[in-house]
Protein backbone atom coordinates (compact mmCIF):
# COMPACT_ATOMS: atom_id res chain seq x y z
CA UNK A 1 0.00 0.00 0.00
CA UNK A 2 2.77 2.37 0.05
CA UNK A 3 3.59 4.98 3.07
CA UNK A 4 1.73 6.24 5.83
CA UNK A 5 2.61 9.11 7.79
CA UNK A 6 1.76 8.43 11.83
CA UNK A 7 1.33 11.78 13.18
CA UNK A 8 3.30 11.46 15.90
CA UNK A 9 6.95 11.34 17.60
CA UNK A 10 6.58 9.62 20.47
CA UNK A 11 8.70 6.13 20.10
CA UNK A 12 6.64 4.15 22.67
CA UNK A 13 3.53 5.17 20.56
CA UNK A 14 4.99 4.36 17.10
CA UNK A 15 6.11 1.26 18.25
CA UNK A 16 2.22 -0.20 19.37
CA UNK A 17 1.35 1.62 15.46
CA UNK A 18 4.29 -0.89 14.17
CA UNK A 19 2.88 -3.88 16.29
CA UNK A 20 -0.36 -3.76 15.51
CA UNK A 21 -0.40 -2.97 11.86
CA UNK A 22 2.54 -5.03 10.42
CA UNK A 23 -0.11 -7.39 9.06
CA UNK A 24 -0.74 -4.77 6.72
CA UNK A 25 1.80 -4.26 3.75
CA UNK A 26 2.62 -0.53 4.22
CA UNK A 27 5.48 1.53 5.17
CA UNK A 28 4.65 3.71 8.71
CA UNK A 29 6.42 6.99 8.68
CA UNK A 30 6.51 9.04 12.25
CA UNK A 31 7.15 12.74 12.13
CA UNK A 32 10.53 12.63 13.34
CA UNK A 33 11.07 10.50 10.35
CA UNK A 34 9.55 12.78 7.75
CA UNK A 35 11.63 15.73 9.33
CA UNK A 36 7.83 17.22 10.12
CA UNK A 37 8.80 20.06 13.40
CA UNK A 38 5.38 22.05 13.29
CA UNK A 39 3.97 21.39 16.79
CA UNK A 40 0.03 20.65 16.26
CA UNK A 41 -2.21 22.51 18.78
CA UNK A 42 -5.02 20.26 20.01
CA UNK A 43 -8.10 22.04 18.92
CA UNK A 44 -11.62 20.59 19.14
CA UNK A 45 -15.02 19.98 20.88
CA UNK A 46 -14.85 16.05 20.87
CA UNK A 47 -12.16 13.36 19.92
CA UNK A 48 -13.22 13.33 17.03
CA UNK A 49 -13.03 17.20 15.91
CA UNK A 50 -9.60 17.06 17.53
CA UNK A 51 -7.81 13.52 15.69
CA UNK A 52 -9.61 14.88 12.41
CA UNK A 53 -8.26 18.35 12.84
CA UNK A 54 -4.47 16.50 13.90
CA UNK A 55 -4.67 14.64 10.63
CA UNK A 56 -5.47 17.61 8.52
CA UNK A 57 -2.24 20.12 9.95
CA UNK A 58 0.16 17.10 9.43
CA UNK A 59 -1.61 16.72 5.94
CA UNK A 60 -0.34 20.00 4.93
CA UNK A 61 3.69 19.08 5.52
CA UNK A 62 3.53 15.83 3.80
CA UNK A 63 1.51 13.94 0.13
CA UNK A 64 1.01 10.85 2.08
CA UNK A 65 -2.04 9.72 3.68
CA UNK A 66 -1.98 10.24 7.31
CA UNK A 67 -3.10 8.33 10.62
CA UNK A 68 -3.40 10.51 13.42
CA UNK A 69 -5.00 10.04 16.91
CA UNK A 70 -6.50 11.59 20.39
CA UNK A 71 -7.23 9.88 23.15
CA UNK A 72 -9.03 10.77 26.78
CA UNK A 73 -8.96 9.67 30.95
CA UNK A 74 -12.49 9.57 31.35
CA UNK A 75 -12.34 9.87 35.35
CA UNK A 76 -16.16 8.52 36.80
CA UNK A 77 -15.63 10.49 40.04
CA UNK A 78 -14.46 13.75 38.82
CA UNK A 79 -17.13 13.78 36.10
CA UNK A 80 -15.06 12.65 33.29
CA UNK A 81 -12.88 15.06 33.61
CA UNK A 82 -9.97 15.16 32.18
CA UNK A 83 -11.53 13.84 29.18
CA UNK A 84 -11.09 15.83 25.78
CA UNK A 85 -8.37 17.91 27.58
CA UNK A 86 -6.44 15.14 29.17
CA UNK A 87 -3.66 16.38 27.00
CA UNK A 88 -4.10 20.06 27.86
CA UNK A 89 -5.60 20.58 30.99
CA UNK A 90 -2.00 21.39 33.01
CA UNK A 91 1.35 22.02 31.94
CA UNK A 92 4.33 20.05 33.35
CA UNK A 93 5.69 16.71 32.74
CA UNK A 94 3.27 13.89 33.35
CA UNK A 95 4.84 12.56 36.35
CA UNK A 96 3.63 16.03 37.69
CA UNK A 97 0.22 15.56 36.34
CA UNK A 98 -0.70 11.82 37.44
CA UNK A 99 0.41 13.14 40.73
CA UNK A 100 -1.69 15.82 40.93
CA UNK A 101 -4.86 13.67 39.66
CA UNK A 102 -3.60 11.24 42.28
CA UNK A 103 -3.80 14.15 44.41
CA UNK A 104 -7.12 15.04 43.45
CA UNK A 105 -8.39 11.36 43.43
CA UNK A 106 -7.46 11.23 47.80
CA UNK A 107 -9.33 9.87 49.36
CA UNK A 108 -12.18 8.99 46.55
CA UNK A 109 -13.49 5.10 46.70
CA UNK A 110 -14.77 4.87 43.09
CA UNK A 111 -11.94 4.67 41.35
CA UNK A 112 -13.72 3.76 37.92
CA UNK A 113 -12.46 5.12 34.70
CA UNK A 114 -12.52 4.86 31.35
CA UNK A 115 -9.78 4.96 28.34
CA UNK A 116 -10.46 5.87 25.01
CA UNK A 117 -8.97 6.53 21.83
CA UNK A 118 -10.57 7.75 18.54
CA UNK A 119 -7.70 7.50 15.11
CA UNK A 120 -8.15 9.24 11.99
CA UNK A 121 -6.82 7.49 8.48
CA UNK A 122 -6.87 11.13 6.36
CA UNK A 123 -6.14 10.53 2.20
CA UNK A 124 -6.75 12.89 0.28
CA UNK A 125 -9.50 14.16 1.76
CA UNK A 126 -11.24 11.55 2.62
CA UNK A 127 -11.26 10.15 6.16
CA UNK A 128 -12.70 7.38 8.21
CA UNK A 129 -12.22 6.74 11.59
CA UNK A 130 -12.11 3.94 14.19
CA UNK A 131 -12.82 3.69 17.97
CA UNK A 132 -11.36 1.67 21.36
CA UNK A 133 -12.24 2.01 24.31
CA UNK A 134 -11.48 -0.01 27.92
CA UNK A 135 -12.70 -0.10 31.24
CA UNK A 136 -10.02 0.82 33.94
CA UNK A 137 -9.46 2.35 37.24
CA UNK A 138 -7.38 4.57 38.95
CA UNK A 139 -4.38 3.33 41.05
CA UNK A 140 -3.53 4.65 44.64
CA UNK A 141 -0.24 5.46 43.14
CA UNK A 142 2.17 5.70 40.46
CA UNK A 143 3.62 2.26 39.59
CA UNK A 144 5.73 1.58 36.41
CA UNK A 145 8.29 2.54 33.96
CA UNK A 146 7.14 1.38 30.61
CA UNK A 147 4.97 2.94 28.24
CA UNK A 148 4.20 6.92 28.84
CA UNK A 149 1.46 9.62 29.75
CA UNK A 150 -1.23 8.45 32.39
CA UNK A 151 -0.21 4.87 32.16
CA UNK A 152 1.77 4.78 35.74
CA UNK A 153 -1.83 5.75 37.00
CA UNK A 154 -4.24 3.55 34.78
CA UNK A 155 -4.87 -0.17 36.89
CA UNK A 156 -5.66 -2.97 34.88
CA UNK A 157 -8.30 -5.09 37.59
CA UNK A 158 -7.76 -8.42 35.47
CA UNK A 159 -4.31 -7.69 35.10
CA UNK A 160 -3.41 -6.91 38.58
CA UNK A 161 -1.10 -3.94 37.42
CA UNK A 162 -0.45 -0.93 35.94
CA UNK A 163 -0.47 0.03 31.97
CA UNK A 164 2.94 0.94 32.92
CA UNK A 165 4.05 -2.40 34.58
CA UNK A 166 2.73 -4.73 31.34
CA UNK A 167 4.92 -4.97 28.43
CA UNK A 168 4.05 -3.97 25.05
CA UNK A 169 3.56 -7.48 23.75
CA UNK A 170 1.00 -7.70 25.92
CA UNK A 171 -0.70 -4.45 26.32
CA UNK A 172 -1.46 -5.09 23.20
CA UNK A 173 -3.83 -7.81 23.80
CA UNK A 174 -5.92 -5.01 25.39
CA UNK A 175 -5.16 -1.56 25.04
CA UNK A 176 -8.34 0.93 23.93
CA UNK A 177 -5.72 1.60 21.09
CA UNK A 178 -5.11 -1.74 20.51
CA UNK A 179 -8.99 -2.39 19.87
CA UNK A 180 -8.87 0.55 17.49
CA UNK A 181 -6.11 -0.21 15.09
CA UNK A 182 -7.18 -3.25 14.65
CA UNK A 183 -10.66 -2.14 12.95
CA UNK A 184 -7.82 0.36 11.04
CA UNK A 185 -6.00 -2.89 9.88
CA UNK A 186 -9.01 -4.45 9.16
CA UNK A 187 -9.93 -1.44 6.86
CA UNK A 188 -6.83 -1.08 5.24
CA UNK A 189 -6.62 -4.83 3.88
CA UNK A 190 -9.39 -3.94 1.92
CA UNK A 191 -9.12 -0.30 0.89
CA UNK A 192 -8.65 1.10 -2.18
CA UNK A 193 -6.90 4.32 -2.73
CA UNK A 194 -8.72 7.19 -3.97
CA UNK A 195 -7.32 7.59 -7.30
Amino acid sequence: MGKILVATRNKIKFQEYESLLSQVNLDLISLFDAGINQVYDEIGDSYLDIAKNKAEFYSKYSHLPVVADTSGLEIHALRGFPGIYSHRWMKGTFKEINNSLLERMSGTKNRLANLLVVIIYLNKKNFVYFEGKIKVEIAYKAEGAMGFGYDPIIYVPEKKRTLAQIPLFERNQISYRALALQKLASFLRKYKPPS
